[in-house]
């Protein structure tokens, strides 16, 4: 390879260097919310770092690392993780700076950084999930954060304290288990279990078959008690028994009628010829009672049919209701009625 050619390539590998630090200033600068505020936390918490107070320490650097971001910031959140026994949140911090410290032409602070980190390593504690991956629409979590498919099955650094464990997929029944991981490279596996299946809604009424009457109610009767719009309200159910009473009275009316008319003609027809025998004066006697009954009969049965019409009219109907009543007459040789008949 020739001198020009070197140069060439040492100068394209410079300008990436250059624009990448560019980019972490600018990255940086856009982040920055309040640095005066962020050198204040900072110099808090080192303070409190030094009187070996790290559990105080630590949020005020996570903060300051949030509203300035910073190489020697998070080196030294890292260092308060490690003190408060967070390894595998230290462990990839240190890592973390490396990384920039490299970036950016520290060399120096990057060996320091992967120095802390490897020596974190033997310390760390994992926790692996075991989870099937046929399982159409698995999702894991943990303390309710989704964890993808490629860190399943696999050993993970994890700060020791407890997680709780969850799975779900479509149709299944949700699970989860809580565990608890120990310090000082303690291992922890969590096995997922086959998901039980989801109780399906009961199917919805199948449509009525082709050909079947617009009005017709092809779905299965129901057990439930009816609602108050599908019920018959207890006015009209009164009136159909009003008006199925009248006319029973008009029926036997009307045999009452028919057999006083065939006594008083037997009556007329023993008495033709004068004087009229003895056996006519119980004729004469039926025929009048059967025509009072008649009348009495007819005036009753008309009443109730009139009160139960009214009824009727003035009783609210359900908009889905429906009545049928079948009126038949019942004449024996004796008696007279009718028999009614009607659903609704």
């Amino acid at each position: 390879m020739d001198s020009r050619a070197v140069m060439k390539r040492r100068g394209c590998q410079a300008l990436l260097v250059s624009i990448a630090a560019l980019a972490s200033t600018v990255s940086r600068s856009a982040a920055a919310t309040d640095p005066a505020a962020a050198t204040m936390l900072f110099n808090e918490a080192r303070h409190l770092a030094a009187s070996g107070r790290y559990p105080e320490a630590c949020p005020k650097f996570e903060e300051s690392q949030r509203l300035d971001p910073g190489i020697g910031t998070q080196f030294n959140l890292a260092d308060c993780y490690e003190h408060t026994s967070r390894i595998a949140s230290a462990w990839a911090l240190f890592l973390d700076v490396a990384s920039a410290a490299g970036g950016t032409g520290q060399p120096a602070r990057e060996s320091v950084a992967r120095k802390r980190a490897a020596a974190l390593e033997p310390r760390l504690s994992k926790l692996t999930i075991e989870a099937p991956r046929n399982v159409a629409g698995l999702e894991v979590r943990r303390n309710g954060e989704m964890l993808g498919a490629s860190v399943w099955n696999s050993p993970i650094p994890v700060d020791p304290g407890s997680y709780t464990i969850e799975a779900s997929a479509p149709g299944k029944k949700k699970w989860s288990t809580l565990v608890t991981v120990g310090r000082n490279g303690a291992t922890v596996t969590v096995a997922i279990p086959t998901l039980e299946e989801r109780s399906q809604p009961p199917p919805a009424p199948a449509p009525p078959a082709d050909g079947a009457s617009a009005g017709t109610d092809t779905s299965a009767p129901s057990s439930a008690s009816p609602s108050a719009g599908e019920s018959m309200s207890v006015e009209r159910t009164v009136a159909l028994a009003l008006g199925g009473a009248g006319i029973v009275g008009v029926g036997i009316g009307a045999f009452f009628g028919l057999r006083s008319i065939a006594k008083h003609s037997d009556y007329e027809t023993l008495c033709a010829g004068n004087p009229c025998p003895a056996a006519a004066g119980p004729l004469h006697d039926q025929a009048v009672a059967a025509g009072n009954a008649s009348t009495v009969a007819f005036v009753l049965g008309g009443a109730l049919i009139a009160g139960g019409a009214v009824l009727w009219l003035v009783a609210p109907q359900p908009a889905s209701s429906s009545v049928a009543l079948r009126v038949a007459p019942a004449v024996g040789s004796s008696a007279a009625g009718a028999m009614v008949a009607g659903a609704w």
